[in-house]
């Protein structure tokens, strides 16, 4: 056993507080992952790896020079570091799947990720400095400010020990409008002030304030006031942090999709109605109305033709739809059954939505050969790709199921989750509309008045504004200019 030698408790709590977040991570396999340099740690040299851009030392390294010992107990790792009062050593205990570390009963919330290699944890060098010897370690010492179009450069100044005329440092969004750079160095007295003073004074319409802490090396906190993009480049003393604005995002091209079409008339009323004609009349009124709210809409096919339910998701992703909206009509044993449906893709949680799944998904029979239909690892692996998009699509089958239950005259069945496969492979905000049943008479010859069409299609207008409106706002960080733009 190695004896100890006193550290400080500050060190020490910065020294555990980078070794875990929320899940120890996996290395991956990159290019620079095997690449090897050292870093000077109380004088002694100690390998790094670079991953990702970033260097990594291995917290069993740190411990040996530090004269601690470390030691793993199934899935915990345990630290015990000598400690400066006459309690003696303290101990850590960290999880590998936990973000937090205990210490004497208190909980740590760990914001830096470490790897997790051959059982072995590895922390960001960027986060050292507060155990390597101060004066081997850079000073942040200046802040300098320019502009290059669009693109605003902060240049940050260190003086002191450099290893290779460098400093590491780590980064992280937290949105948008919120990004996080932690260097390998300390700052001193003036830094803090001109950074004080650009916050207080900046003219930048772009950034809204820049804090400092000082808890885990040097991490400058920046808030923006629009989204905004970012990229840390070293220089020879010190690293540039460019920023310029995010292009803004927004929902402008949808793809309407009329179900069935051709050969597949789809449900039939007991007037004979076929489902293929009622869902391309609503479809192509509500692209008259979206067209003139200012979006760009295609639809699947404007006459009645077929079309495989493979195509029309393909259609979806080939043009870059921003939304995808197929729009049929009910069909129940019941008689009495009525009103409105919304639904988006996930695995259907009722039998009432397996059989609407069930009956919607049958067209499969037009157009995929046996083997598709029986390719279930297909089939699970476009699940989990939607999955990104799952509380868009709930979120806009949420909008228009309100706008059309407020307005539309129809009764609500609510918004329901179902596996429909022609929402599979839509990489974007994808619900399917059930616009009414008609096995249910009266209901059938509602959906056969061209005004009950229209109104339905003004309603599913309305709620599509509503979410792009709401979903803008969301992803553009509040930003007015698109919200108030329709």
């Amino acid at each position: 056993m190695v004896i100890c030698r006193l550290f400080p408790l500050s060190r020490l709590l910065l020294t555990i507080s980078c070794i875990l977040t929320s899940g120890v991570a996996k290395s991956p396999k990159t290019q620079d992952a095997g690449r090897l340099n050292t870093v000077d740690v109380a004088g002694v040299q100690i390998p790094t790896r670079k991953v990702s851009g970033i260097e990594y030392v291995g917290l069993h390294h740190l411990v040996q020079v530090l004269s601690g010992r470390f030691w793993q107990v199934g899935n915990r790792f345990i630290v015990v570091l000598p400690g400066e009062s006459l309690a003696g050593p303290r101990e850590f205990v960290f999880m590998t799947d936990s973000a937090v570390v205990l210490s004497d009963g208190r909980r740590l919330e760990l914001p830096v990720v470490p790897l997790l290699e051959e059982e072995q944890l590895f922390v960001p060098v960027a986060v050292l400095t507060a155990i390597v010897p101060e004066e081997r370690v850079p000073i942040l010492r200046r802040l300098e400010t320019s502009q290059r179009g669009d693109t605003l450069v902060l240049s940050l100044k260190t003086e002191g020990a450099g290893r290779d005329n460098t400093i590491s440092f780590t980064e992280r969004s937290r949105s948008s409008l919120e990004y996080l750079v932690t260097l390998a160095c300390r700052c001193d007295s003036s830094f803090r002030q001109q950074l004080a003073l650009f916050s207080l004074t900046s003219g930048s319409r772009l950034v809204q304030r820049i804090t400092v802490d000082t808890a885990i090396g040097t991490t400058l906190h920046m808030m923006f006031r629009q989204p905004a993009a970012q990229r840390v480049l070293q220089t020879e003393r010190g690293v540039d942090v460019l920023v310029w604005p995010r292009p803004l995002r927004r929902v402008t091209k949808i793809l309407l999709d009329p179900g069935h079409g051709g050969p597949d008339p789809g449900a039939l009323g007991r007037l004979g109605t076929q489902e293929k004609t009622i869902v391309l009349d609503i479809a192509l009124r509500l692209a008259k109305k979206l067209r003139a709210k200012g979006f760009e809409v295609v639809v699947t096919h404007d006459t009645d033709r077929y079309q495989s339910l493979a195509d029309r998701s393909k259609m979806a992703r080939d043009i870059k739809a921003d939304l995808f909206i197929s729009i049929h009509a009910n069909w129940a044993e019941n008689r009495l059954a009525n009103g409105f449906e919304s639904y988006f893709l996930s695995e259907a949680k009722t039998d009432w939505e397996r059989a609407v799944a069930a009956r919607e998904n049958a067209a499969l029979e037009f157009d995929l050969p046996a083997d598709s239909k029986k390719d279930a690892l297909e089939l699970i692996l476009a699940d989990m790709a939607q999955n990104e998009f799952l509380f868009e699509s709930s979120q806009l089958a949420a909008a228009i199921q309100e706008a059309v239950v407020r307005n539309g005259r129809v009764g609500d069945r609510g918004v329901r989750q179902a596996n429909f496969y022609v929402l599979r492979n839509t990489f974007m905000p994808a619900v399917l509309l059930e616009c009414g049943y008609l096995s249910n008479k009266s209901e059938e010859k509602l959906l056969r008045k061209p005004e009950h069409r229209e109104r339905l299609a003004q309603c599913i207008c309305e709620g599509v504004v509503a979410f792009a409106r709401q979903f803008e706002q969301r992803i553009n960080g509040n930003n007015r200019r698109t919200a108030d733009s329709r």
